[in-house]
């Protein structure tokens, strides 16, 4: 029986060392290279970053709905008409829902066609469907009349009011500039609110001469009074109900 030599009892005990170790490294036994006797050199593998390319995509945001409608406010006339246009922006397909909060003052139509019934105030609201995206316009029903009148100008002296002057109106109140006119309590009621130009008015006082379509508007002073002169206007007369 042959003895084994040291050389060749080395290299087996570097073998078996070597079956041992490279597995729980990851290392195969063929990855090792033995050449021309030379020492067993072991060399880990290369490893290869596979680089994933991201593609930047840029999220587009959703564009804002948006509605407009064509007046914010309006003054009807009893048992008058009007439409009101709403434009939507960004909305695509959906459709605009119309609504009163008050249908027994105004009505509303699914195409903004409006209908005063008696006065009051009342919101007609425009919604795109599916969204709380909505316009408000807010409408006031009014009973009035326009009439043709002959307007002149008083104040509290005596020339013009005689011997009621510096005395209450004849419905119990001091009158005032941009107030207060005298009318015929026949064809408008105390109480009644009558526009002439820009300003309305309070019917609060009557006059011997005020007598049809006439009416006497009060100024702070005579001078002020006796400028108005005498004009043919065509003025709103307001009635309460």
């Amino acid at each position: 029986m042959r003895l084994i030599s040291n050389k060749e009892r080395f290299m087996i005990v570097l073998l078996l060392a070597v079956s041992l170790v490279l597995p729980s490294l990851g290392i195969s036994a063929a990855q090792v290279p033995v050449q021309n006797n030379n020492p067993v050199k072991a060399t880990a593998p290369k490893t290869t970053v596979v680089k994933k390319a991201v593609s930047k995509k840029t999220a587009k945001k959703k564009k804002k709905i948006k509605l407009t409608i064509s007046k914010s406010s309006i003054i009807l006339n009893k048992n008058s008409t009007a439409k009101l246009k709403a434009k939507k922006k960004n909305a695509g397909s959906r459709k605009i829902i119309w609504k009163s909060n008050r249908k027994r003052i105004v009505k509303v139509d699914q195409k903004g066609n409006i209908k005063a019934l008696r006065t009051g105030k009342a919101k007609i609201t425009a919604r795109v469907k599916g969204t709380k995206v909505k316009a408000v316009c807010e409408v006031e029903v009014q009973h009035y009349k326009y009439m043709k009148m002959r307007t002149t100008g008083y104040c509290n002296c005596r020339r013009c009011a005689g011997r009621w002057a510096g005395h209450e109106t004849a419905s119990g109140r001091m009158p005032r500039a941009k107030h207060t006119i005298a009318v015929d309590p026949r064809l408008i009621r105390l109480g009644t609110k009558v526009q002439i130009g820009d300003i309305i008015y309070t019917a609060e006082d009557t006059g011997g001469a005020i007598k049809g379509h006439r009416i006497d508007v009060y100024y702070s002073s005579h001078r002020k009074a006796s400028r108005h002169g005498v004009k043919h206007q065509i003025v709103k007369v307001i009635y309460k109900k």
